[in-house]
């Protein structure tokens, strides 16, 4: 199986403690947040809302749904307190304005991906609010195809990675959590 979800968010949190199986691993991915439920692979049909990847889906996620669950102000300004940027955008620029429970949306992630930063491109390609930003893959030109990377079936070579994180983030020594990488600031992995 290469995607986890896609999960209604209200559904989702009522039942983590029952199906642990289905919680988001400690270690690398990519994720998304959608108005639709997918099949087999997010497609731009879904209305992707958010794309983005994490070295640690788990904690990623968790700070996600903290903030766009509403637990900031409903108010922008420099002085709030707040952990994820993309939840609090989706909270602030899209459910509110839109009067949309974000619990009536849909999430899910992917942890074996062969390369994590093309599977992010490619779904950045597909979302539908902004602003865009433009994906792209250190190892890999073009970036490989979402389907095939997701499921581990792109045969790697002496130039790709299969590391499942960016090949410009050190990876962080085991049992730490290391530096935390923000794609949105690292200009690493515009």
């Amino acid at each position: 199986m290469s995607w986890e979800g896609p999960h209604q968010i209200n559904d989702y949190l009522g039942s983590v403690a029952r199906a642990s199986r289905k919680r988001p691993p400690e270690g690398p991915g990519v994720y998304i947040v959608s108005e639709h439920p997918w099949r087999d692979v997010p497609t731009g049909d879904d209305n992707i809302l958010y794309v983005e990847q994490a070295a640690y889906l788990g904690y990623q996620l968790g700070r996600l749904l903290c903030d766009l669950l509403g637990f900031t102000g409903d108010s922008p300004s420099a002085a709030e307190a707040y952990q994820h940027r993309g939840g609090r955008s989706l909270w602030s620029h899209y459910c509110l304005p839109r009067k949309i429970e974000p619990g009536r949306l849909y999430f899910g992630w992917c942890s074996a991906c062969i390369c994590v930063a093309c599977a992010e491109a490619r779904l950045l390609e597909m979302m539908i609010t902004g602003p865009h930003r433009v994906g792209s893959c250190p190892a890999h030109e073009p970036v490989l195809d979402l389907a095939k990377n997701c499921r581990g079936l792109i045969l790697t070579t002496s130039n790709s990675t299969a590391t499942g994180q960016c090949p410009l983030v050190p990876k962080p020594p085991n049992g730490t959590f290391g530096r935390q990488h923000d794609f949105f600031d690292d200009p690493c992995c515009r």
